[in-house]
């Protein structure tokens, strides 16, 4: 019982934030293009530089309904090299998705799968 409350809870949340904390991007993988809604965030980590230095950055994420990301008739998983497009002030912005220093260019970002985290970085 406790674990479908939070579920639904969780179900919730991810609805409120798709309805009102999202913006429209067109998400494209070579010739392939979806266009869909994505809230704007950000993830931040640390890196060692080769002194031993430890340097806080943080990268350009977005987060979507998985459900959404459908490429040629198929829900896929963001890859390395995707890029994202957007407007911005009126000017149109293309980010392209990385990878962090621990491997990860995405993640699940609730305990259900249904909202991806896609990190990326601004390349126009």
């Amino acid at each position: 019982m406790a674990s479908n409350l939070l579920r639904q809870g969780s179900e919730f949340l991810q609805t409120q934030r798709h309805t009102f904390m999202t913006d429209e991007v067109t998400y494209r993988r070579s010739e392939q293009s979806v266009t869909l809604k994505a809230t704007v965030g950000k993830s931040e980590f640390e890196l060692a530089d080769e002194s031993g230095f430890t340097i806080k950055t943080s990268v350009q994420d977005f987060l979507l309904m998985a459900a959404d990301l459908i490429l040629g008739g198929i829900t896929v998983t963001p890859k390395l090299g995707d890029q994202i497009e957007m407007t911005r002030n009126g000017v149109n912005v293309i980010f392209e998705v990385l990878t962090l220093p621990n491997g990860e260019c995405w993640r699940y970002s609730d305990p259900f799968g249904k909202t991806l985290r896609i990190h990326t970085r601004q390349v126009s």
